[in-house]
């Protein structure tokens, strides 16, 4: 097969989707489909992978990190024509998934779109008018999806609220990405802790994401505030909201035992998590977590606010505490597994067998069989109509 993958966002950017897509090409190769990347231009960057084809952009006022694609140039909507795709998989309903609407139609080939985000939770980025939109919002995107062949959600919990939206089309459980268990075993943590400045023998938390308004960070220092002073709490990972984190947790008095490490590499996320004895998540605006699924594969138990993907990956009492989104009832989970080790490491192997559902080649196998189905059903309706 030769499928095209057009998303909004893509390298050098990072993120979940972005993730998502190098790890969906990267997969479907090594299967030995042919995989094209249609994205927007990043000024100064070049690809080293020659199936990336870039639209030109321009960057909105305050955000020059996300260009946005123009999808208007005829030379590049006649070379993606020339692509001769066998199937469109599109990672946004905007732009760039406009394009990739537009091609399938014209190749008269499927379309499929993974719904990577719960795009009403991040209406606070446009001030003013952001709880205005959220109708708007879900009116949109319900009406791309039914323009779509096929929808995949990564987990349960988001098939059935694509469904109450008005979804009409199939609506396939599909992970976004999976996890690659290997990665994790017989990882050393290495000098994390050195190198942070963390006292060997503290208790230490991590958490390992975006630091957006979205991730509901301020929960875990406020229940960091509650907690031993023994305790600390390692955020990896940048954000928009890193500098207000930090006066946050000023005000709050525990900025001595928070260390925000910023972006890193896997190999240093890995030896992060290897490092900590427990894996914290506020978020719940998850349609997957990618970071949570591999927090269980290094083998760490998990405490979670209730919410989003969480009430899929999470079982509360056996892979870790699922709990409501208030910091004294966080925290309290948070010391009943730091001072119950038996119990936390049974819960910490529960969770590498929740995540190995989740393994990379298992998802490209699901991947692969929908993407089959998909063409399937588009042959037999153009045969009927035909």
């Amino acid at each position: 097969m030769h499928i095209g993958l057009f998303t909004d966002s893509y390298l050098p950017r990072r993120s979940g989707v972005v993730r998502a897509v190098e790890v969906t090409a990267r997969s479907l190769r090594d299967r030995g489909h042919r995989v094209s990347i249609i994205a927007p231009r990043y000024p100064g960057y070049t690809d080293a992978d020659p199936g990336v084809y870039r639209f030109p952009s321009i960057s909105p006022p305050g955000h020059p990190d996300f260009p946005l694609a123009v999808p208007f140039s005829t030379a590049h909507l006649h070379a993606i024509r020339e692509l001769r795709l066998d199937l469109v998989h599109t990672h946004s309903p905007f732009l760039l998934g406009g394009v990739g609407l537009w091609a399938a139609r014209a190749l008269h080939r499927p379309v499929v779109f993974t719904y990577h985000t719960l795009y009403t939770e991040y209406a606070h980025y446009a001030p003013v008018l952001g709880e205005v939109t959220r109708p708007l919002i879900v009116a949109f995107t319900t009406a791309y999806c039914n323009r779509c062949d096929r929808v995949f959600a990564s987990v349960p919990f988001l098939a059935a609220l694509l469904r109450r939206y008005g979804v009409r089309v199939p609506v396939d459980v599909v992970p976004s990405a999976g996890v690659e268990p290997s990665d994790f075993d017989g990882v050393s943590s290495g000098q994390v802790r050195k190198r942070s400045g963390i006292p060997e023998e503290s208790a230490l938390l991590i958490f390992v994401g975006r630091l957006g308004k979205e991730k509901g960070i301020p929960l875990l220092l406020d229940a960091l505030a509650a907690l031993p002073s023994s305790v600390w709490l390692l955020i990896v990972g940048d954000g928009p909201e890193r500098a207000s984190l930090g006066a946050y947790a000023e005000r709050l008095g525990v900025a001595s035992r928070v260390v925000f490490a910023g972006a890193q590499d896997h190999d240093r996320v890995v030896e992060a998590l290897a490092a900590s004895d427990l894996f914290v998540f506020p978020s719940r605006t998850e349609t997957l977590g990618l970071a949570l699924l591999e927090a269980m594969a290094a083998g760490r138990a998990v405490v979670a606010v209730e919410g989003g993907a969480t009430i899929d990956l999470v079982r509360d009492g056996e892979n870790g505490r699922l709990v409501p989104p208030d910091p004294g009832t966080f925290a309290e989970a948070v010391r009943d597994l730091l001072g119950n080790a038996e119990r936390r490491h049974a819960m910490a192997a529960r969770a590498r067998v929740v995540a190995g559902m989740y393994a990379q080649e298992q998802v490209t196998d699901r991947l692969i069989a929908a993407y089959e189905e998909a063409i399937a059903q588009r042959g037999a309706l153009a045969s009927r109509n035909g």
